[in-house]
């Protein structure tokens, strides 16, 4: 066990720095023999393979092959080589975080894979709503045609005596939706990434009043009772919140001593091995600390901010787009998604940690918030002609569920203020009469005196 309470890496490349940079494998110990090649470094030979598969899909030998191409398929071909030649880029000179496992590449890879997903919502940005729509056809031959969007409170009964299929119709619909499974695998991974029960709890319950704030906005966010208090929050968010924490206290429980793959005895304990490249290195309990002070907490709220804003942003880019909820372009931005937090994550908790006098957010940080910021604009943007304003002439407060509490805040706060009228006034009157009694029992002792010093003089 190391000072920091770290177990110590044997037999294997750590590649973690002090200040928790990635270092070269030849400076931070000896790297396994059977694994040495997937560390050294080979950006010339990786550079020719490049340059020869771009001779090869280009056709700059031979040209006629370009001329009867396409211009349409050779756009895409052109466009698919750049976003190839950036993430071989990335993959090999981008720079390393805070993660080294299963290999430091990998996270360099993700973080070009959103710089390219940043440059194209720039992109997509400057882009007129109607042309941004029929641009999404180039990414799926089946999106730009508008999608019936499905509300889930339209009949909120729970026993439907007459329905023909079945009497609990309206359960089985949402019960075998595929946002259930959705709902569970997203907060596992969440409680994954936070390591804090009572965030993930804030969040969970967050995000169910974000949708009671824009169900006047998103149809599917108009919920059945019983489907974001129950289902939601009670069964499928607190399952996977208690699934994540329960992967969390195991690794946290391990003991993380390494053996290279060369010094394991037999072929299962090789395979072993090499599966526990995709577990982490070493299990950092994450401490948030909220309450440490006004400062921490605003960086606190911060994050639970953003995770909200990007849960958001997928339902209403889903909207302004038109992309159904089974497309796979859902699904890829969620896994990007999820890749992008994990290192996010950790190099914000590693920053709020830090003592230093000067600090900056890692790069993961700042493209994250950079990605959310553009996907709300884009919302903003594509929005302003198909959704309900939050604000218009006729509302006083966001949604009902704001101008209810505005409305009882209204009528807590004027009653108040009647009370403290009443009081004020009677505290007043006590204070006019102790102030008109101590004046006349003044003017009494100065009457006495006057007849004292009169009897005197006579």
């Amino acid at each position: 066990m190391e000072v920091n309470g770290h177990h110590k890496l044997h037999g294997e490349y750590n590649g973690t720095s002090c200040n928790g940079t990635v270092g070269s494998p030849n400076n931070f110990g000896d790297v396994d023999p059977l694994t040495e090649w997937f560390y050294k470094p080979r950006t010339i030979s990786l550079l020719l393979m490049g340059t020869g598969f771009l001779i090869w899909e280009s056709g700059v030998l031979d040209p006629e092959r370009s001329l009867s191409a396409d211009r349409v398929s050779s756009v895409k071909r052109g466009v698919f080589a750049m976003i190839a030649v950036f993430l071989a880029y990335s993959f090999l000179q981008a720079p390393s975080t805070v993660l080294i496992r299963p290999h430091p590449a990998i996270w360099r890879l993700v973080h070009g894979m959103a710089v390219v997903y940043l440059v194209a919502l720039t992109f997509l940005l400057f882009q007129a709503r109607d042309d941004a729509r029929q641009f999404m056809k180039y990414l799926h031959p089946d999106l730009g045609v508008e999608l019936p969007e499905r509300s889930y409170g339209t009949d909120c009964r729970i026993y439907v005596p007459d329905h023909p299929k079945s009497r609990f119709n309206n359960v089985n619909e949402i019960i075998f939706d595929e946002f259930v499974i959705a709902h569970i695998l997203g907060w596992w991974g969440k409680a994954i990434m936070i390591r804090n029960q009572p965030l993930l709890w804030v969040l969970s319950i967050g995000f169910e009043l974000m949708e009671l704030t824009f169900r006047h906005m998103l149809p599917n966010f108009n919920e059945c009772w019983w489907d974001s208090i129950v289902l939601d929050i009670l069964i499928c968010n607190w399952f996977g919140i208690w699934a994540g924490m329960k992967t969390v206290r195991y690794f946290d429980g391990k003991t993380y001593v390494w053996v290279g793959l060369s010094r394991q005895p037999n072929i299962i304990s090789k395979v072993k091995r090499t599966l526990g490249q995709f577990t982490p290195a070493q299990w950092d309990k994450d401490e948030w600390y909220p309450l440490l002070g006004p400062w921490r907490f605003i960086q606190v709220l911060s994050l639970c901010i953003v995770f909200m804003a990007v849960e958001l942003n997928t339902f209403f880019l889903k909207f302004c787009l038109w992309i159904p909820p089974r497309n796979p372009l859902i699904v890829y931005r969620l896994v990007l998604w999820w890749l992008i937090a994990i290192p996010t994550i950790r190099e914000y908790n590693t920053y709020l940690q830090d003592r230093k006098p000067f600090k900056k957010v890692g790069s993961f940080c700042w493209l994250s918030l950079a990605i959310c910021i553009v996907e709300l604009l884009i919302c903003i943007k594509f929005g302003h002609v198909d959704t309900v304003p939050l604000v218009s002439e006729d509302r006083c407060a966001l949604t009902p569920l704001h101008r209810e509490g505005v409305g009882r805040s209204s009528v807590w706060f004027q009653q108040a203020y009647a009370k403290i009228l009443i009081v004020c006034s009677t505290v007043g009157s006590l204070v006019q009469c102790q102030t008109f009694s101590t004046r006349m029992m003044m003017m009494r002792g100065e009457e006495g005196l006057l007849f004292q010093k009169k009897t005197k003089l006579e």
